[in-house]
Formats: C-alpha cells, sequence, structure tokens
C-alpha cells in the first residue's frame, strides 16, 4: 500500500510543474474503491512509460495498467532492430538532447549505453529504443498492446475505459488516469472524454502549434556503395534536416538515416513513399562512394509523423510558460497530463521534456492517491461509468 512516507520521498525529487497545479482531494464520496485499476495510463511513449515505472516502484500493491494502441512500445521514439546491424534504425527520435550524456540519471539507473557521434550528438546504443526498452523492463505495471481508447468517462476519484484492442471491445476502471496522448491527437478528438476537458484546455490544444517531421531510412548492401574512408559515422545537420550515415553491418552494409522538419517536410507532403526516399539520398553525396538506385537497397521505411493518427505530427511548437502549465494541469485530481507538451517550456518537443513530465506525473498522482488511502473506506457502484 502507499504510504504518506512513500508519497513525500516521490514528491521531494523534484518540485517542477508539479508545484503549480492545484488537487483537489478526492471526497470518501468519489473515491472509486474497488475499480480494476489504480493508475491506468493513456500511451506507451516515454512519458506513460516513466510514469508507469515510477508508480509501481511504490509498491506492487499498487495496480497501473499501461494502454497503447500501436503494436509497439515508444509512441515518437521508433527504433528498428534489422538482424543484420549491429545497430538499430531510426525512424523517430535520433538523439539525447545538448547537455544529456551518460551522467544523466535513467542512463545509469536503466544501465543504458550513450555513443558520441561527433558534431556534439549522443545517442543510445544499439540505439535510442533502449530507454523504452528499459523502462517497460523495469517497469512492474501491466501494458497491453493494440490497445485504443474511445470513449473516457469520468468523475471525482473514478474512470472508467472503454477500449479497443483487435477489433474487440473492452472496458476498465481506475481512481486516476494519466493521459500521454500527443496535442494533435487529443485535439483532433481522440479519446472523447466526459465531461470533458475544459474551456481552457481545449482552447491551448486548438492553438499550439505542431512541428511537421518526416523520417526515413535505408540499408544498402556493400555491393550497391560504400561510406568514403573515415566517414563512420557521417552527420549532416541544419534546423530543418539531420542525415547521418553508417557502416552497421559485419558485411559492410550502409545504414541511412534522414529527417526533414518543418518546411522540408512540407515540400514533401503527400509524395510518394519511394519518391521521398529517392530525393533523401540525394543529400547523402558527400557520404557515399556512389549514389546507389533505391532499387538497390534491402530494406528502407519512411514515416511521416503528421499522417501517423496516433501523432499528428512530430514535435509541438514551445507556447507560452502559461500555455504549457494549462496541458499540465490535474483535473479534479483524477484526470493527470503528461508528454513533451507538458513539459517546462524549454524541454517542450524533446526527449528529456518527455521524460520529466512522466516523473512530474507520477509525483502528483502518488500524492492524490496517498490522500485518498488514508481516507475512510467507501462502497460505491462504479459500472455505471462504462
Amino acid at each position: 500500500m502507499l504510504t504518506r512516507r512513500s508519497a513525500l520521498q516521490l514528491i521531494s525529487a523534484g518540485a517542477g510543474l508539479s508545484s503549480l497545479v492545484p488537487w483537489h482531494g478526492a471526497s470518501a464520496q468519489g473515491r472509486g474503491l474497488g475499480t480494476d485499476y489504480d493508475v491506468v495510463v493513456v500511451g506507451g511513449g516515454v512519458a506513460g512509460l516513466v510514469a508507469a515505472k515510477r508508480l509501481t516502484d511504490l509498491g506492487a500493491e499498487l495496480k497501473v495498467l499501461v494502454l497503447e494502441a500501436r503494436d509497439r512500445l515508444g509512441g515518437r521514439v521508433h527504433s528498428i532492430r534489422r538482424d543484420a546491424l549491429n545497430r538499430d534504425v531510426e525512424l523517430g527520435a535520433m538523439y539525447l538532447p545538448k547537455g544529456l550524456d551518460k551522467d544523466w540519471a535513467p542512463i545509469s539507473e536503466l544501465g543504458l549505453m550513450t555513443e558520441s557521434l561527433g558534431e556534439g550528438a549522443t545517442t543510445l546504443y544499439p540505439g535510442m529504443g533502449a530507454l523504452v526498452r528499459g523502462l517497460a523492463e523495469s517497469s512492474l505495471g501491466t501494458v497491453q498492446l493494440n490497445s485504443t481508447v474511445i470513449d473516457v468517462f469520468w468523475r471525482e476519484g473514478l474512470v472508467g475505459v472503454n477500449y479497443r484492442n483487435r477489433g474487440l471491445d473492452g472496458a476498465v476502471t481506475a481512481r486516476r488516469m494519466v493521459v500521454t496522448v500527443p496535442a494533435g491527437v487529443l485535439r483532433s478528438g481522440g479519446p472523447v472524454f466526459t465531461p470533458d476537458l475544459g474551456a481552457e484546455k481545449k482552447a491551448v490544444l486548438a492553438s499550439i502549434g505542431i512541428e511537421r517531421g518526416i523520417s526515413c531510412a535505408m540499408i544498402f548492401p556493400a555491393s550497391a556503395t560504400a561510406l568514403k574512408p573515415s566517414l563512420s559515422p557521417w552527420i549532416q545537420r541544419d534546423e530543418r534536416s539531420e542525415l547521418r550515415a553508417f557502416r552497421a553491418g559485419q558485411e559492410g552494409e550502409v545504414l541511412l538515416e534522414a529527417q526533414f522538419m518543418g518546411s522540408r517536410a512540407d515540400a514533401l507532403k503527400g509524395q510518394p513513399r519511394d519518391l521521398v526516399a529517392s530525393l533523401a539520398l540525394r543529400g547523402f553525396q558527400e557520404a557515399l562512394t556512389n549514389i546507389p538506385m533505391l532499387s538497390e537497397a534491402r530494406w528502407f521505411d519512411v514515416t511521416d509523423w503528421d499522417k501517423e493518427p496516433l501523432s499528428r505530427g512530430a514535435i509541438p511548437r514551445r507556447g507560452s510558460t502559461v500555455e504549457h502549465i494549462t496541458l499540465a494541469q490535474s483535473i479534479q485530481g483524477t484526470l493527470f497530463f503528461a508528454g513533451d507538451a507538458t513539459a517546462e517550456r524549454s524541454r517542450v518537443g524533446t526527449l528529456r521534456g518527455a521524460y520529466d513530465s512522466g516523473e512530474r506525473v507520477a509525483r502528483e498522482v502518488a500524492l492524490s492517491l496517498d490522500a485518498e488511502l488514508l481516507a475512510p473506506d467507501a462502497n460505491e457502484p462504479i459500472m455505471e461509468l462504462l
């Protein structure tokens, strides 16, 4: 059971935005005892996994369920393992933010390996997905993939969730919900909350800017091309694009990764996948002995994050401090919010922001549950919400 001491230990790890988020103490009438879970986390990206891990670290009796709509974890951290390569392929986040290196707490806590790529760029090895795997493997929470949340019915201290898993309908109840759904998805109407999220939060969701992003990756055999001598890795970066190339296999395979943001992503909007990859290939002229034909690729893939229905864009743009505080603000001590759009303004749209928001929301939820667990028991019907 969560104790007063353990909750205070958790919140003492740092105030962050939690000091700005009011908590409305749960009344005995609406505390939702007898629910399926203590906390349901919507979204299995970095923020959701951090929140689940921190909450389950408090004790095995705290029941946490993560519902992830995709068939994988990580959200916009999207690392793909390929058997022939000695590193993961990245179709999402490529780097750790500047200033994060081997001294960043999660790296030592989860036993992760870092890799310096030059030009001030640091990544995780064999890929950024190592952070996702480390969080998932170290958490005692339950994770359910392919589970799209459709409706959320809630009142103070009680949440009912209708979701769809592989075409089958399911429902669970919880005392708290952590929402880590990207801002673009929330404003497009998914999932539906009853009562809704309120005028202030809806206004910020409608106005916040979201950066377009397209990621592309290709693997070529040594017979098609090679990196020029002493160029592994090769990196070229500016404000709107990131290109990098690796010798990534025992037989001389070459891995090419490209990421385009903003106006450069806009220029590729609506183009076929093979055309996007072919255009991206031209950017690697300085790195390769020759530019191969896309047809010579052993494998390639393209992700348009704006078209991804579970992302609706690559990353949120920075708004005002008040806007991000509004997005992070809990509702009646029952619905809590995390994700890179709810981070401190300087970390909005970053992996660090997503991670920090997961820790912040875990502190808020732990404090609210602690107060509830110390209150008198209450027996109320819960299925009426579903």
